[in-house]
């Protein structure tokens, strides 16, 4: 163990995945009940991950502050979305760091963008909805050296799966069903 990780899983997953690429492949999904105003629920629902099928029960509130007509009783979908980006590059750098024997003792990851809500409002027609830029900071401390930690931090943009999904341009497929 490493880091509260177990190497020896974790080679164990790697050489599994290289025997046998569809262990690699990870299915996710989530279902939304919408609850009043701009409350919801969120359950997880089960991830197949390669031939196994795991149980994932878990919910989640969202909301929104009073501000933006929520009740400010859950955090909002971007902060979510941020714990969940920080989540996975958390994760990338620390079985990263695992594989390279770096002992961490502290670990934060601090992320802020700004949103235009003008473009949520339709305000303004050319307002970008979304985040045009997050910035992030690794606060580490351990015994690596600041060059292994910046190389973790490329590891992080390279590898993590929720960074590259919202660096990169993602295809999504929409229906409704009334």
């Amino acid at each position: 163990m490493l880091n509260n990780i177990n190497i020896a899983g974790l080679s164990e997953f790697a050489n599994e995945v290289k025997e046998n690429n569809q262990e690699a492949k990870a299915t996710y999904g989530v279902f939304l009940n919408w609850e009043s105003g701009t409350k919801t629920t969120v359950s997880t629902k089960n991830m197949v991950l390669g031939n196994h099928k795991l149980v994932r029960n878990f919910n989640f509130t969202i909301d929104e502050p009073s501000q933006i007509l929520g009740v400010n009783s859950a955090p909002n979908p971007a902060e979510y979305m941020l714990g969940g980006l920080a989540g996975c590059m958390a994760v990338t750098f620390m079985t990263g760091a695992t594989a390279m024997n770096i002992e961490i003792d502290q670990l934060q990851l601090e992320i802020d963008g700004e949103l235009d809500l003008q473009g949520f409002l339709g305000i303004t027609p050319d307002a970008n909805p979304g985040f045009p830029e997050l910035k992030f900071i690794f606060h580490v401390k351990g015994n690596g050296t600041k060059e292994q930690y910046k190389k973790l931090m490329e590891r992080v943009n390279k590898h993590s799966p929720n960074f590259n999904t919202i660096q990169n341009k993602v295809k999504m497929i929409g229906d409704i069903n009334s």
